[in-house]
């Protein structure tokens, strides 16, 4: 007979403070490890039992793949068996990008890009407004590169036209502001922040921009065209500044000494102290470069969308007289109840089941979100503003949905942030992840997470 495998069995723990720790921890469970600070609480979950976990999958891929994927080290312990693959809610998530939202992260604004398309009352070329119907929202469900996909006819002035589809709606893809490119602002590069000292000449470092990396012949290839560089930057004649501003681009063939006392003659393609901004942040790859650039920027509104991201045509569509850039300004909760709306005050009688069912499923994604009491976020809120307790909870907001099974989770304090009263929201939904049929481990301090666990690892009074 098979043996039947109930614990995941850790022998000879050594990561950080962990001193040669023996453990079982039950397969299948919701298993919270708690101690004093310093214990080795983090060090058992994440840096032993995660990182083995993961180590192991990614061991388990294509040499090809795992060359693309950052490598996990090995574990400091001696053996783990039964580990099942695994993943991590850090207590510090990564930050998202400035094209993140609310709305993407929990994908909430899909399924209400969705219903605009489908259940949007759209307006023709001419202005007239058209009611929604079936017959508008089965346009929208051509295959592949139909010709007829998305093509209504208006009932007035009979123009055909293109209705927007879920995609005509996403601010990440072509449903972007035409000026601020669906970020909600605008980039001004401030002249006074390239120059902040106009007392120094270009010599010794006057135009802070010329400084960035590639661009050491710049201040050569002014020199080229006129410009004065042992001269104070604010004593330099207009015409020189506009060189070193806002010259044209161009090919210059510059002299460029070299510490030895020798001289190189080479050609640079000249940038202004502008452009040379404009240039790195198209480039910009990492965060220590936006970081630098920032410096010579002023981030506003965008006067375009004002702020929604969306191109401004798309707000012409409306469900129960909102844009989509309305609803996502609300809040979670109010969104659920501009949901119930739909169904129960306007729907007409041949979309009610198309109706139904998209809010069903927009109801769906907004339950465990209210759970983990994130019903005051709102739809279009950057997620580069929340907090890391917000952003953990997001992370388990998407875990539940994907209801994968045989899985380890371990969640580092997800109790941060949140109010004693809303740990129950919490408990729920960790052990909904059980019931699908996976282990979590919680690393937390709080007796309401602790008491709620079907089982405890204590580690103390002292260190590992």
């Amino acid at each position: 007979m098979d043996k039947v495998i109930n614990n995941i069995e850790v022998r000879g723990a050594k990561s950080n403070n962990l001193k040669n720790l023996d453990v079982d921890l039950p397969l299948n469970q919701f298993i919270a490890i708690t101690g004093v600070s310093g214990s080795g609480k983090s060090s058992l979950a994440m840096d032993t039992l995660y990182s083995e976990g993961a180590r192991r999958y990614l061991n388990a891929l294509a040499t090809y793949t795992r060359r693309r994927i950052t490598q996990v080290g090995r574990t400091h312990v001696d053996s783990i068996k039964n580990l099942p693959s695994a993943i991590a809610l850090k207590q510090r998530p990564e930050i998202p990008n400035v094209r993140s939202t609310v709305g993407t992260m929990t994908e909430v604004l899909n399924i209400i890009r969705l219903m605009y398309s489908r259940l949007g009352s759209h307006v023709c070329p001419n202005g007239h407004r058209l009611d929604p119907s079936l017959k508008i929202s089965m346009a929208m469900d051509f295959a592949g590169n139909d010709s007829r996909m998305g093509m209504i006819t208006c009932p007035v002035c009979k123009v055909k036209f293109m209705a927007p589809v879920a995609e005509s709606f996403a601010f990440n893809s072509d449903g972007a502001c035409p000026t601020c490119d669906g970020t909600g602002q605008v980039q001004d590069i401030i002249v006074d922040k390239i120059v902040k000292d106009d007392t120094k000449s270009i010599n010794q470092g006057a135009v802070l921009s010329w400084s960035l990396p590639g661009r050491g012949l710049m201040k050569y290839a002014a020199e080229k065209q006129g410009v004065r560089l042992n001269t104070p930057f604010g004593e330099l004649s207009a015409k020189e500044k506009e060189i070193v501003m806002h010259g044209a681009p161009k090919k210059v063939n510059v002299i460029v000494p070299s510490p030895t006392g020798k001289a190189f003659q080479m050609d640079a393609n000249y940038e202004n102290a502008v452009l040379v901004v404009e240039n790195s942040l198209k480039t910009a790859k990492n965060e220590n470069s936006v970081h630098r650039l920032n410096r010579f920027i002023d981030n506003t509104v965008c006067p375009t969308c004002h702020g929604t991201r969306f191109n401004p045509e798309l707000l012409k569509s409306q469900i129960l007289g909102k844009s989509i850039a309305e609803v996502s300004e609300m809040d979670i909760s109010e969104v659920k109840t501009w949901s119930e709306q739909v169904i129960n005050d306007w729907t007409p009688v041949d979309m009610a089941e198309l109706a139904h069912n998209l809010v069903s499923e927009l109801q769906e994604l907004l339950e465990p979100i209210m759970n983990l009491v994130l019903d005051y976020l709102t739809i279009s809120r950057a997620g580069n503003t929340l907090s890391t307790g917000e952003l953990q909870r997001i992370q388990l907001g998407r875990t539940i949905r994907n209801e994968m099974t045989g899985v380890l989770y371990i969640l580092d304090e997800p109790s941060v942030g949140l109010h004693a009263d809303n740990v129950i929201g919490l408990i729920k939904i960790i052990k909904k992840i059980v019931t699908q049929g996976n282990t979590v481990v919680v690393v937390d301090h709080k007796i309401s997470i602790i008491g709620a666990a079907d089982y405890v690892i204590e580690i103390g009074p002292g260190s590992g």
